[in-house]
Protein backbone atom coordinates (compact mmCIF):
# COMPACT_ATOMS: atom_id res chain seq x y z
CA UNK A 1 0.00 0.00 0.00
CA UNK A 2 2.84 2.34 0.84
CA UNK A 3 4.44 1.59 -2.54
CA UNK A 4 1.20 2.53 -4.35
CA UNK A 5 0.97 5.77 -2.39
CA UNK A 6 4.53 6.66 -3.27
CA UNK A 7 3.90 5.86 -6.92
CA UNK A 8 0.85 8.10 -7.00
CA UNK A 9 2.82 10.86 -5.33
CA UNK A 10 5.60 10.44 -7.89
CA UNK A 11 3.11 10.60 -10.76
CA UNK A 12 1.60 13.79 -9.36
CA UNK A 13 5.06 15.28 -8.92
CA UNK A 14 5.98 14.41 -12.49
CA UNK A 15 2.75 15.98 -13.71
CA UNK A 16 3.45 19.32 -12.05
CA UNK A 17 5.61 20.79 -14.85
CA UNK A 18 2.93 19.98 -17.43
CA UNK A 19 0.19 21.45 -15.26
CA UNK A 20 2.28 24.54 -14.65
CA UNK A 21 3.05 24.86 -18.32
CA UNK A 22 -0.62 24.75 -19.26
CA UNK A 23 -1.46 27.28 -16.56
CA UNK A 24 1.29 29.65 -17.66
CA UNK A 25 0.47 29.34 -21.35
CA UNK A 26 -3.05 30.45 -20.54
CA UNK A 27 -1.55 33.56 -18.93
CA UNK A 28 0.98 34.45 -21.62
CA UNK A 29 1.82 38.11 -22.12
CA UNK A 30 2.70 40.16 -25.16
CA UNK A 31 4.39 43.41 -24.14
CA UNK A 32 4.53 46.08 -26.82
CA UNK A 33 6.58 49.24 -26.47
CA UNK A 34 4.85 52.32 -27.87
CA UNK A 35 6.99 55.45 -28.15
CA UNK A 36 6.13 59.01 -27.22
CA UNK A 37 7.61 60.46 -30.40
CA UNK A 38 5.33 58.58 -32.83
CA UNK A 39 1.72 59.29 -33.78
CA UNK A 40 0.12 55.89 -34.32
CA UNK A 41 -2.78 54.65 -32.21
CA UNK A 42 -2.03 50.99 -31.42
CA UNK A 43 -4.41 48.11 -31.87
CA UNK A 44 -5.17 47.30 -28.21
CA UNK A 45 -6.13 43.71 -28.99
CA UNK A 46 -2.70 42.67 -30.30
CA UNK A 47 -0.97 42.96 -26.91
CA UNK A 48 -1.67 42.36 -23.25
CA UNK A 49 0.67 45.07 -21.95
CA UNK A 50 1.47 48.45 -23.49
CA UNK A 51 4.73 49.95 -22.25
CA UNK A 52 4.79 53.69 -22.91
CA UNK A 53 8.31 54.89 -23.66
CA UNK A 54 9.45 56.93 -21.90
CA UNK A 55 9.40 58.72 -18.62
CA UNK A 56 12.74 59.91 -17.25
CA UNK A 57 14.25 60.69 -13.86
CA UNK A 58 13.80 64.44 -13.42
CA UNK A 59 16.63 66.94 -13.08
CA UNK A 60 16.34 67.07 -9.29
CA UNK A 61 16.63 63.27 -9.05
CA UNK A 62 13.44 62.95 -7.01
CA UNK A 63 10.65 62.40 -9.52
CA UNK A 64 9.59 61.56 -13.07
CA UNK A 65 9.26 63.65 -16.22
CA UNK A 66 6.86 62.18 -18.79
CA UNK A 67 7.39 62.80 -22.48
CA UNK A 68 4.12 63.94 -24.08
CA UNK A 69 1.75 63.15 -21.22
CA UNK A 70 -1.22 63.76 -23.53
CA UNK A 71 -0.10 60.78 -25.63
CA UNK A 72 0.16 58.65 -22.49
CA UNK A 73 -3.46 59.53 -21.70
CA UNK A 74 -4.35 58.51 -25.25
CA UNK A 75 -2.77 55.10 -24.59
CA UNK A 76 -4.71 54.70 -21.33
CA UNK A 77 -7.93 55.47 -23.20
CA UNK A 78 -7.36 52.33 -25.27
CA UNK A 79 -8.52 50.38 -22.23
CA UNK A 80 -12.03 51.53 -23.09
CA UNK A 81 -11.78 49.32 -26.18
CA UNK A 82 -9.95 46.47 -24.45
CA UNK A 83 -10.51 46.52 -20.66
CA UNK A 84 -7.96 43.72 -20.25
CA UNK A 85 -5.13 45.85 -21.63
CA UNK A 86 -2.49 46.89 -19.10
CA UNK A 87 -0.80 50.26 -19.66
CA UNK A 88 2.58 50.75 -18.00
CA UNK A 89 4.93 53.74 -17.96
CA UNK A 90 8.47 52.71 -18.87
CA UNK A 91 11.05 54.96 -17.24
CA UNK A 92 14.52 55.17 -18.75
CA UNK A 93 15.78 54.00 -22.12
CA UNK A 94 19.17 54.16 -23.77
CA UNK A 95 20.94 57.38 -22.83
CA UNK A 96 18.46 58.21 -20.05
CA UNK A 97 20.52 59.14 -17.01
CA UNK A 98 20.14 60.42 -13.46
CA UNK A 99 19.25 56.95 -12.19
CA UNK A 100 22.56 56.57 -10.38
CA UNK A 101 22.22 59.82 -8.41
CA UNK A 102 18.57 59.12 -7.55
CA UNK A 103 19.10 55.53 -6.42
CA UNK A 104 22.16 56.41 -4.31
CA UNK A 105 20.11 58.61 -1.96
CA UNK A 106 17.51 57.06 0.33
CA UNK A 107 15.60 60.35 0.42
CA UNK A 108 15.58 60.84 -3.37
CA UNK A 109 14.82 57.19 -3.97
CA UNK A 110 11.75 57.38 -1.72
CA UNK A 111 10.64 60.62 -3.40
CA UNK A 112 11.04 59.04 -6.84
CA UNK A 113 8.98 56.01 -5.78
CA UNK A 114 6.29 58.29 -4.36
CA UNK A 115 6.13 60.21 -7.64
CA UNK A 116 5.77 56.93 -9.52
CA UNK A 117 2.79 56.12 -7.29
CA UNK A 118 1.31 59.56 -8.01
CA UNK A 119 1.65 59.04 -11.75
CA UNK A 120 0.05 55.60 -11.60
CA UNK A 121 -2.95 57.06 -9.80
CA UNK A 122 -3.20 60.29 -11.78
CA UNK A 123 -2.97 58.62 -15.20
CA UNK A 124 -4.85 55.46 -14.18
CA UNK A 125 -1.89 53.30 -15.11
CA UNK A 126 -1.40 49.65 -14.28
CA UNK A 127 2.23 49.93 -13.25
CA UNK A 128 5.82 51.00 -13.80
CA UNK A 129 8.63 49.51 -15.90
CA UNK A 130 12.23 50.46 -15.04
CA UNK A 131 14.54 50.56 -18.06
CA UNK A 132 17.89 51.63 -16.56
CA UNK A 133 20.52 50.87 -19.22
CA UNK A 134 22.69 49.86 -17.34
CA UNK A 135 23.61 50.07 -13.64
CA UNK A 136 27.39 50.54 -13.07
CA UNK A 137 27.92 51.27 -16.80
CA UNK A 138 28.86 54.56 -18.55
CA UNK A 139 28.37 53.08 -22.05
CA UNK A 140 25.14 55.01 -22.68
CA UNK A 141 26.89 58.26 -21.80
CA UNK A 142 25.21 58.49 -18.40
CA UNK A 143 26.54 58.70 -14.85
CA UNK A 144 27.29 55.43 -13.07
CA UNK A 145 28.71 54.13 -9.81
CA UNK A 146 30.02 50.76 -8.55
CA UNK A 147 27.17 50.91 -6.01
CA UNK A 148 24.49 51.02 -8.71
CA UNK A 149 23.69 47.31 -8.57
CA UNK A 150 22.97 47.34 -4.85
CA UNK A 151 21.09 50.64 -5.14
CA UNK A 152 19.01 49.22 -8.00
CA UNK A 153 17.81 46.46 -5.69
CA UNK A 154 16.88 49.02 -3.04
CA UNK A 155 14.99 51.03 -5.68
CA UNK A 156 12.95 47.99 -6.69
CA UNK A 157 12.13 47.23 -3.03
CA UNK A 158 11.06 50.84 -2.45
CA UNK A 159 8.90 50.88 -5.57
CA UNK A 160 7.14 47.67 -4.61
CA UNK A 161 6.50 48.94 -1.09
CA UNK A 162 4.96 52.17 -2.36
CA UNK A 163 3.09 50.78 -5.36
CA UNK A 164 1.68 47.82 -3.46
CA UNK A 165 0.99 44.39 -4.87
CA UNK A 166 -1.87 45.50 -7.13
CA UNK A 167 0.34 47.57 -9.44
CA UNK A 168 2.68 45.99 -11.96
CA UNK A 169 6.42 46.40 -11.50
CA UNK A 170 8.71 45.17 -14.29
CA UNK A 171 12.23 45.83 -15.52
CA UNK A 172 14.12 45.66 -18.83
CA UNK A 173 17.47 43.86 -18.74
CA UNK A 174 20.50 43.36 -20.95
CA UNK A 175 20.87 40.04 -22.76
CA UNK A 176 23.65 38.60 -20.59
CA UNK A 177 21.77 39.33 -17.32
CA UNK A 178 24.59 41.50 -15.98
CA UNK A 179 24.58 44.68 -13.87
CA UNK A 180 21.47 43.76 -11.81
CA UNK A 181 21.17 41.36 -8.88
CA UNK A 182 18.23 39.56 -10.43
CA UNK A 183 17.93 36.96 -7.70
CA UNK A 184 17.44 39.71 -5.13
CA UNK A 185 15.01 41.69 -7.30
CA UNK A 186 12.78 38.92 -8.67
CA UNK A 187 10.58 38.54 -5.55
CA UNK A 188 9.43 42.15 -6.03
CA UNK A 189 8.87 41.95 -9.80
CA UNK A 190 5.93 40.73 -11.86
CA UNK A 191 8.19 39.85 -14.76
CA UNK A 192 11.48 40.69 -16.47
CA UNK A 193 11.64 41.96 -20.08
CA UNK A 194 14.88 40.70 -21.61
CA UNK A 195 16.28 42.95 -24.35
CA UNK A 196 17.43 40.08 -26.54
CA UNK A 197 18.21 42.40 -29.43
CA UNK A 198 20.91 44.95 -30.25
CA UNK A 199 23.28 42.14 -29.31
CA UNK A 200 25.69 43.36 -32.00
CA UNK A 201 26.04 46.45 -34.18
CA UNK A 202 24.62 44.38 -37.04
CA UNK A 203 27.43 45.14 -39.47
CA UNK A 204 28.94 41.66 -39.50
CA UNK A 205 26.48 39.54 -37.52
CA UNK A 206 22.79 39.39 -36.75
CA UNK A 207 21.81 41.46 -33.72
CA UNK A 208 19.00 39.13 -32.59
CA UNK A 209 19.72 35.57 -33.71
CA UNK A 210 17.65 32.96 -31.92
CA UNK A 211 20.50 30.44 -31.63
CA UNK A 212 24.29 30.55 -32.14
CA UNK A 213 25.56 30.25 -35.70
CA UNK A 214 28.25 31.65 -37.97
CA UNK A 215 26.30 34.92 -38.26
CA UNK A 216 25.16 35.28 -34.65
CA UNK A 217 26.67 37.72 -32.17
CA UNK A 218 28.25 36.84 -28.82
CA UNK A 219 24.80 36.66 -27.29
CA UNK A 220 21.65 35.15 -28.80
CA UNK A 221 18.00 35.03 -27.72
CA UNK A 222 18.50 31.49 -26.48
CA UNK A 223 21.66 32.52 -24.64
CA UNK A 224 19.86 35.49 -23.08
CA UNK A 225 17.11 33.25 -21.75
CA UNK A 226 19.60 30.75 -20.33
CA UNK A 227 21.63 33.55 -18.70
CA UNK A 228 18.53 34.91 -16.98
CA UNK A 229 17.41 31.49 -15.80
CA UNK A 230 20.87 30.92 -14.36
CA UNK A 231 20.74 34.35 -12.70
CA UNK A 232 17.60 33.37 -10.83
CA UNK A 233 14.68 34.54 -12.98
CA UNK A 234 12.01 31.80 -13.04
CA UNK A 235 10.44 30.91 -16.37
CA UNK A 236 7.06 32.24 -15.32
CA UNK A 237 8.59 35.71 -14.90
CA UNK A 238 10.78 35.67 -18.01
CA UNK A 239 9.62 37.65 -21.08
CA UNK A 240 11.84 37.36 -24.16
CA UNK A 241 12.44 40.49 -26.21
CA UNK A 242 11.91 40.48 -29.96
CA UNK A 243 12.87 43.30 -32.36
CA UNK A 244 10.59 44.48 -35.15
CA UNK A 245 13.52 46.16 -36.91
CA UNK A 246 16.75 45.21 -38.65
CA UNK A 247 20.31 46.33 -38.10
CA UNK A 248 23.42 46.49 -40.20
CA UNK A 249 25.11 48.45 -42.97
CA UNK A 250 22.24 50.76 -43.86
CA UNK A 251 24.57 52.94 -45.96
CA UNK A 252 25.08 50.02 -48.38
CA UNK A 253 23.15 50.56 -51.70
CA UNK A 254 21.60 47.10 -51.58
CA UNK A 255 20.35 47.61 -48.03
CA UNK A 256 19.00 51.07 -48.88
CA UNK A 257 17.03 49.57 -51.75
CA UNK A 258 15.71 46.75 -49.57
CA UNK A 259 14.57 49.09 -46.80
CA UNK A 260 12.88 51.44 -49.28
CA UNK A 261 11.27 49.01 -51.70
CA UNK A 262 11.69 45.50 -50.20
CA UNK A 263 13.47 44.55 -53.42
CA UNK A 264 17.15 43.84 -54.00
CA UNK A 265 19.45 45.02 -56.81
CA UNK A 266 21.10 42.40 -59.00
CA UNK A 267 23.74 40.43 -57.09
CA UNK A 268 22.33 41.11 -53.63
CA UNK A 269 20.52 38.28 -51.94
CA UNK A 270 18.28 37.54 -48.98
CA UNK A 271 19.27 34.37 -47.13
CA UNK A 272 17.90 32.31 -44.26
CA UNK A 273 20.16 31.00 -41.51
CA UNK A 274 18.62 27.67 -40.57
CA UNK A 275 20.63 27.45 -37.35
CA UNK A 276 20.12 31.03 -36.13
CA UNK A 277 16.54 31.06 -37.48
CA UNK A 278 16.86 34.57 -38.91
CA UNK A 279 17.01 36.16 -42.39
CA UNK A 280 19.82 38.42 -43.57
CA UNK A 281 21.15 40.22 -46.64
CA UNK A 282 24.45 39.64 -48.41
CA UNK A 283 26.25 41.63 -51.10
CA UNK A 284 27.41 40.20 -54.45
CA UNK A 285 30.50 38.80 -52.66
CA UNK A 286 28.31 36.88 -50.22
CA UNK A 287 29.31 39.10 -47.30
CA UNK A 288 26.89 39.81 -44.44
CA UNK A 289 25.29 43.24 -44.69
CA UNK A 290 22.10 43.42 -42.69
CA UNK A 291 20.09 41.25 -40.33
CA UNK A 292 16.37 41.69 -39.98
CA UNK A 293 13.16 39.96 -38.92
CA UNK A 294 10.35 38.47 -40.96
CA UNK A 295 7.27 36.42 -40.11
CA UNK A 296 9.28 33.21 -40.23
CA UNK A 297 11.89 34.37 -37.71
CA UNK A 298 9.25 35.82 -35.39
CA UNK A 299 7.30 32.58 -35.54
CA UNK A 300 10.46 30.67 -34.58
CA UNK A 301 10.96 32.94 -31.57
CA UNK A 302 7.33 32.59 -30.52
CA UNK A 303 7.60 28.82 -30.72
CA UNK A 304 10.76 28.97 -28.60
CA UNK A 305 8.88 31.00 -25.97
CA UNK A 306 6.13 28.38 -25.95
CA UNK A 307 8.50 25.41 -25.89
CA UNK A 308 10.51 26.89 -23.01
CA UNK A 309 7.37 27.76 -21.01
CA UNK A 310 8.36 31.42 -20.69
CA UNK A 311 5.95 34.11 -19.56
CA UNK A 312 5.70 35.62 -23.04
CA UNK A 313 7.25 37.95 -25.58
CA UNK A 314 8.10 41.64 -25.62
CA UNK A 315 8.84 43.73 -28.69
CA UNK A 316 10.44 47.02 -29.63
CA UNK A 317 8.59 48.77 -31.04
CA UNK A 318 5.03 49.12 -32.33
CA UNK A 319 5.86 51.60 -35.10
CA UNK A 320 8.65 49.43 -36.50
CA UNK A 321 5.98 47.03 -37.76
CA UNK A 322 4.85 47.18 -41.39
CA UNK A 323 1.63 48.88 -42.44
CA UNK A 324 -0.23 45.55 -42.45
CA UNK A 325 0.75 44.87 -38.82
CA UNK A 326 2.31 41.49 -39.63
CA UNK A 327 4.82 41.44 -36.79
CA UNK A 328 2.41 42.20 -33.97
CA UNK A 329 -0.13 39.83 -35.50
CA UNK A 330 2.40 36.96 -35.45
CA UNK A 331 2.87 37.47 -31.69
CA UNK A 332 -0.84 37.88 -30.99
CA UNK A 333 -1.82 34.78 -32.98
CA UNK A 334 1.08 32.63 -31.80
CA UNK A 335 1.20 33.50 -28.10
CA UNK A 336 -2.28 34.71 -27.22
CA UNK A 337 -4.71 32.95 -29.52
CA UNK A 338 -3.36 29.68 -30.91
CA UNK A 339 -0.50 28.86 -28.50
CA UNK A 340 1.59 27.74 -31.47
CA UNK A 341 3.65 29.56 -34.09
CA UNK A 342 1.16 31.04 -36.52
CA UNK A 343 1.69 33.01 -39.72
CA UNK A 344 -0.84 35.80 -40.32
CA UNK A 345 -2.85 35.65 -43.55
CA UNK A 346 -1.88 37.82 -46.49
CA UNK A 347 -4.65 40.37 -46.87
CA UNK A 348 -5.81 40.83 -50.46
CA UNK A 349 -8.11 43.60 -51.66
CA UNK A 350 -9.92 42.68 -54.88
CA UNK A 351 -11.45 45.65 -56.72
CA UNK A 352 -13.93 43.84 -58.94
CA UNK A 353 -15.96 45.27 -61.79
CA UNK A 354 -19.30 43.47 -61.84
CA UNK A 355 -21.79 43.12 -64.66
CA UNK A 356 -21.36 44.06 -68.30
CA UNK A 357 -19.07 42.43 -70.82
CA UNK A 358 -16.43 41.44 -68.26
CA UNK A 359 -18.72 39.69 -65.78
CA UNK A 360 -17.82 36.21 -67.01
CA UNK A 361 -14.11 36.65 -66.38
CA UNK A 362 -14.63 38.54 -63.11
CA UNK A 363 -16.98 35.91 -61.69
CA UNK A 364 -14.70 33.03 -62.71
CA UNK A 365 -11.62 34.77 -61.30
CA UNK A 366 -13.34 35.54 -57.98
CA UNK A 367 -14.42 31.90 -57.69
CA UNK A 368 -10.87 30.72 -58.41
CA UNK A 369 -9.37 33.14 -55.87
CA UNK A 370 -11.73 31.95 -53.15
CA UNK A 371 -10.72 28.36 -53.89
CA UNK A 372 -7.03 29.29 -53.52
CA UNK A 373 -7.32 31.16 -50.20
CA UNK A 374 -5.84 28.45 -48.04
CA UNK A 375 -3.11 27.54 -50.52
CA UNK A 376 -1.76 31.10 -50.69
CA UNK A 377 -2.71 32.04 -47.11
CA UNK A 378 -5.02 34.80 -48.31
CA UNK A 379 -7.70 36.75 -46.50
CA UNK A 380 -9.74 38.22 -49.38
CA UNK A 381 -11.85 41.38 -49.28
CA UNK A 382 -13.91 42.16 -52.38
CA UNK A 383 -15.10 45.70 -53.14
CA UNK A 384 -17.08 46.70 -56.20
CA UNK A 385 -16.22 50.37 -55.90
CA UNK A 386 -13.03 52.15 -54.89
CA UNK A 387 -15.27 54.82 -53.41
CA UNK A 388 -15.99 52.38 -50.58
CA UNK A 389 -12.38 52.59 -49.43
CA UNK A 390 -11.89 54.49 -46.19
CA UNK A 391 -8.90 56.78 -45.80
CA UNK A 392 -5.86 54.73 -44.78
CA UNK A 393 -7.59 51.40 -45.37
CA UNK A 394 -5.61 50.54 -48.50
CA UNK A 395 -2.29 50.26 -46.69
CA UNK A 396 -3.62 47.47 -44.47
CA UNK A 397 -3.62 45.11 -47.48
CA UNK A 398 -0.62 43.19 -48.75
CA UNK A 399 -1.96 43.12 -52.31
CA UNK A 400 -4.37 45.16 -54.39
CA UNK A 401 -5.81 43.10 -57.25
CA UNK A 402 -7.59 45.30 -59.80
CA UNK A 403 -9.92 42.75 -61.35
CA UNK A 404 -11.08 44.71 -64.40
CA UNK A 405 -12.03 47.65 -62.21
CA UNK A 406 -11.37 50.81 -64.28
CA UNK A 407 -8.73 53.47 -63.52
CA UNK A 408 -11.41 56.05 -62.77
CA UNK A 409 -14.43 56.19 -60.42
CA UNK A 410 -11.98 56.46 -57.51
CA UNK A 411 -12.57 59.08 -54.83
CA UNK A 412 -9.79 61.67 -54.39
CA UNK A 413 -8.91 60.08 -51.02
CA UNK A 414 -8.69 56.60 -52.57
CA UNK A 415 -6.49 57.94 -55.37
CA UNK A 416 -4.13 59.55 -52.87
CA UNK A 417 -3.92 56.36 -50.81
CA UNK A 418 -3.24 54.27 -53.93
CA UNK A 419 -0.45 56.58 -55.06
CA UNK A 420 1.21 56.39 -51.64
CA UNK A 421 0.65 52.62 -51.47
CA UNK A 422 2.54 52.04 -54.72
CA UNK A 423 5.12 54.84 -54.52
CA UNK A 424 6.17 53.91 -50.96
CA UNK A 425 6.07 50.17 -51.52
CA UNK A 426 3.36 49.64 -48.91
CA UNK A 427 2.15 46.52 -50.69
CA UNK A 428 1.88 44.91 -54.12
CA UNK A 429 -0.36 45.17 -57.19
CA UNK A 430 -1.84 42.94 -59.90
CA UNK A 431 -4.00 44.48 -62.61
CA UNK A 432 -6.13 42.98 -65.38
CA UNK A 433 -7.48 44.19 -68.69
CA UNK A 434 -9.84 47.11 -67.90
CA UNK A 435 -7.19 48.66 -65.62
CA UNK A 436 -5.68 50.36 -68.69
CA UNK A 437 -8.93 51.92 -69.90
CA UNK A 438 -7.17 55.24 -69.46
CA UNK A 439 -8.63 58.49 -70.70
CA UNK A 440 -11.75 60.58 -70.07
CA UNK A 441 -14.60 58.11 -69.57
CA UNK A 442 -18.09 58.33 -68.07
CA UNK A 443 -17.52 61.92 -67.04
CA UNK A 444 -14.30 61.17 -65.13
CA UNK A 445 -11.02 62.91 -65.98
CA UNK A 446 -7.78 61.05 -66.67
CA UNK A 447 -5.88 60.02 -63.54
CA UNK A 448 -2.35 61.23 -64.45
CA UNK A 449 -0.53 59.21 -61.79
CA UNK A 450 -2.20 55.96 -62.83
CA UNK A 451 -1.47 56.74 -66.47
CA UNK A 452 2.21 57.07 -65.56
CA UNK A 453 2.04 53.88 -63.47
CA UNK A 454 0.79 52.01 -66.55
CA UNK A 455 3.61 53.27 -68.74
CA UNK A 456 2.12 56.59 -69.82
CA UNK A 457 -0.46 55.00 -72.13
CA UNK A 458 -3.99 56.09 -73.00
CA UNK A 459 -6.58 53.70 -74.34
CA UNK A 460 -6.99 54.13 -78.11
CA UNK A 461 -8.87 51.15 -79.58
CA UNK A 462 -9.52 47.43 -79.33
CA UNK A 463 -10.57 44.47 -81.43
CA UNK A 464 -14.33 44.76 -81.07
CA UNK A 465 -14.97 41.06 -81.43
CA UNK A 466 -13.17 38.65 -79.15
CA UNK A 467 -10.20 36.94 -80.76
CA UNK A 468 -7.66 34.23 -80.00
CA UNK A 469 -4.01 35.22 -80.24
CA UNK A 470 -0.50 33.99 -79.56
CA UNK A 471 1.44 35.63 -76.76
CA UNK A 472 5.26 35.59 -76.86
CA UNK A 473 7.31 35.44 -73.67
CA UNK A 474 10.13 38.01 -73.52
CA UNK A 475 11.62 37.50 -70.04
CA UNK A 476 11.37 33.87 -69.00
CA UNK A 477 13.54 34.56 -65.95
CA UNK A 478 11.04 36.86 -64.27
CA UNK A 479 9.12 35.19 -61.40
CA UNK A 480 5.77 35.92 -63.08
CA UNK A 481 6.90 33.99 -66.17
CA UNK A 482 8.18 30.91 -64.30
CA UNK A 483 7.33 27.68 -66.19
CA UNK A 484 5.58 29.66 -68.93
CA UNK A 485 6.29 28.45 -72.51
CA UNK A 486 7.94 30.73 -75.06
CA UNK A 487 4.58 31.10 -76.82
CA UNK A 488 1.04 30.36 -75.68
CA UNK A 489 -2.52 30.98 -76.86
CA UNK A 490 -5.04 33.23 -75.15
CA UNK A 491 -8.61 32.67 -76.33
CA UNK A 492 -11.60 34.96 -76.80
CA UNK A 493 -10.12 38.18 -75.53
CA UNK A 494 -10.16 41.89 -76.35
CA UNK A 495 -6.79 43.31 -77.30
CA UNK A 496 -6.36 46.96 -76.35
CA UNK A 497 -4.22 49.36 -78.35
CA UNK A 498 -2.84 52.62 -76.95
CA UNK A 499 -1.80 56.05 -78.10
CA UNK A 500 1.82 55.14 -77.38
CA UNK A 501 3.91 52.08 -76.63
CA UNK A 502 4.48 51.58 -72.87
CA UNK A 503 7.80 49.79 -73.47
CA UNK A 504 10.09 52.79 -72.79
CA UNK A 505 8.53 53.24 -69.34
CA UNK A 506 7.93 49.65 -68.19
CA UNK A 507 9.64 46.28 -68.23
CA UNK A 508 7.80 44.14 -70.79
CA UNK A 509 7.42 40.45 -69.93
CA UNK A 510 5.40 39.37 -72.97
CA UNK A 511 3.83 40.74 -76.16
CA UNK A 512 1.08 39.57 -78.48
CA UNK A 513 1.82 38.48 -82.05
CA UNK A 514 -0.71 40.59 -83.96
CA UNK A 515 -0.36 38.36 -87.01
CA UNK A 516 -1.80 35.52 -84.96
CA UNK A 517 -5.26 37.01 -84.37
CA UNK A 518 -8.00 34.52 -85.16
CA UNK A 519 -10.11 37.31 -86.69
CA UNK A 520 -9.36 39.75 -89.46
CA UNK A 521 -8.79 43.24 -88.08
CA UNK A 522 -7.10 46.47 -89.00
CA UNK A 523 -6.63 47.38 -85.33
CA UNK A 524 -2.90 47.04 -84.80
CA UNK A 525 -0.13 48.53 -82.64
CA UNK A 526 2.88 46.82 -84.21
CA UNK A 527 5.02 46.18 -81.11
CA UNK A 528 2.24 45.26 -78.71
CA UNK A 529 3.18 44.53 -75.03
CA UNK A 530 0.50 42.69 -73.02
CA UNK A 531 2.26 41.75 -69.76
CA UNK A 532 4.52 44.23 -68.02
CA UNK A 533 5.80 45.51 -64.70
CA UNK A 534 6.75 49.06 -63.77
CA UNK A 535 10.17 48.65 -62.18
CA UNK A 536 10.35 52.37 -61.35
CA UNK A 537 7.82 51.82 -58.59
CA UNK A 538 8.85 50.40 -55.19
CA UNK A 539 5.80 48.14 -55.00
CA UNK A 540 5.94 44.81 -56.81
CA UNK A 541 3.45 45.07 -59.64
CA UNK A 542 2.35 43.32 -62.81
CA UNK A 543 -0.33 44.10 -65.38
CA UNK A 544 -2.04 41.58 -67.69
CA UNK A 545 -3.81 43.13 -70.67
CA UNK A 546 -6.06 40.11 -71.21
CA UNK A 547 -8.98 39.36 -68.89
CA UNK A 548 -12.20 39.38 -70.91
CA UNK A 549 -13.44 35.81 -70.98
CA UNK A 550 -14.27 33.19 -68.34
CA UNK A 551 -12.45 30.63 -70.49
CA UNK A 552 -9.15 32.09 -69.25
CA UNK A 553 -9.58 30.21 -65.99
CA UNK A 554 -9.69 26.98 -68.01
CA UNK A 555 -6.37 27.84 -69.66
CA UNK A 556 -3.51 26.11 -67.74
CA UNK A 557 -0.98 28.71 -68.88
CA UNK A 558 -3.09 31.62 -67.70
CA UNK A 559 -3.69 29.87 -64.37
CA UNK A 560 0.07 29.39 -64.04
CA UNK A 561 0.60 33.09 -64.74
CA UNK A 562 -1.93 34.01 -62.08
CA UNK A 563 -0.37 31.61 -59.56
CA UNK A 564 3.09 33.02 -60.32
CA UNK A 565 1.85 36.58 -59.89
CA UNK A 566 0.27 35.78 -56.53
CA UNK A 567 3.35 33.92 -55.32
CA UNK A 568 5.61 36.81 -56.34
CA UNK A 569 3.52 39.69 -55.05
CA UNK A 570 2.60 37.99 -51.77
CA UNK A 571 6.09 36.67 -51.03
CA UNK A 572 7.77 37.92 -47.86
CA UNK A 573 11.48 38.69 -47.94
Amino acid sequence: MRRITLSLALLLWLALPTLARDRKNNDLVVVGYVTSWTQSVPDPFTMTHLNYAFGKVNQTFDGVDISRPERLRQMVNLKQQNPRLKVVLSIGGWGAGRFSEMAASTEKRHAFAADCQRIVREFHLDGIDIDWEYPTQHSAGISASPDDTENFTQLIKDLRKVLGRQALLTIATVCDAKYIDLRACVPYLDFVNVMSYDMSNGRSSHHAALRPSAISARCTSEGAVEAHLKAGVPREKLVMGIPFYGKGQTDEPGVKSFLRTHTLPEGYESRWDETAQVPYLVNPKGEFLFGYENNRSLMAKCQYILDKNLRGGMYWDYDSDNSQGDRRTVLALSLLKNKRATCPPRRVLVLAERGGAHEGFTAAALHWLQQQRERFGMDITVLNSAKELKAGQLQTFHLVLQLNYPPYAWSPAAQKDMEEYIDRGRGAYIGFHHATLLGEFDGYPLWPWFCDFMGGVRFKNYIAEKADATVCTENAAHPVMKNIPSTFRISEDEWYTYDRNPRPSVHVLAHVDEASYSRQTDVRMGDHPVIWTNTRKPARNVYFQFGHSASLLQNPTFVQLLENALEWTLAEN
